[in-house]
Formats: C-alpha cells, structure tokens, sequence
C-alpha cells in the first residue's frame, strides 16, 4: 500500500516540477522566482540527506521510508527538468 502512495506523490511532483518550468518559461521575472524555489528545494533535499538519521526519528518513521521518499523527490526534480528543458 505504501508503494501505491508513493507513486501517486510522485506523480503529483512530477506535474507539479512540470508546472513550474511552465511558469518559469513565461517571464524572466518569475524564471527567477522559480529558479529560487528550486535552489531552495534542492538546499532542503540535500540536508535531508545529511541529516536523515535525526529526520527520521523527528518525523518518526523509518529511515528506510524517508530514503525511499527523498529518491523519489530527486526523481520528480529530474523528470520535472527534463520537461522543462524539453518545452
């Protein structure tokens, strides 16, 4: 069951990453917000890395679970700049 939810989140990353290359082709003014956003985003993900034995047990839930969640946010990442790249 927890492999059906994963894959729905990510989907749902992937339409989301996908929507904001869409908005960041639109204007130089929000490529730059978005590009913020992912700088953000990928600051976070890499602490979650660094960090995950601590994250996991604030979170409380396996390091096994947050692993799997943070190779599939990576994963969404890359998908979602591989649209934008292509669009």
């Amino acid at each position: 069951m927890r492999a059906m939810y994963l894959a729905n989140y990510f989907v749902a990353g992937c339409i989301a990453f996908s929507l904001l290359g869409w908005v960041a082709s639109l204007h130089p003014h929000a490529f730059r917000a978005v590009l913020c956003l992912l700088a953000a985003t990928a600051i976070i993900w890499c602490l979650s890395w660094l960090l995950d034995f601590s994250l996991s047990s604030a979170l409380k839930i396996s390091v096994r679970d947050l692993q799997a969640y943070l190779i599939a946010a990576g994963a969404m990442f890359l998908v979602g700049l591989g649209v934008y790249l292509c669009t």
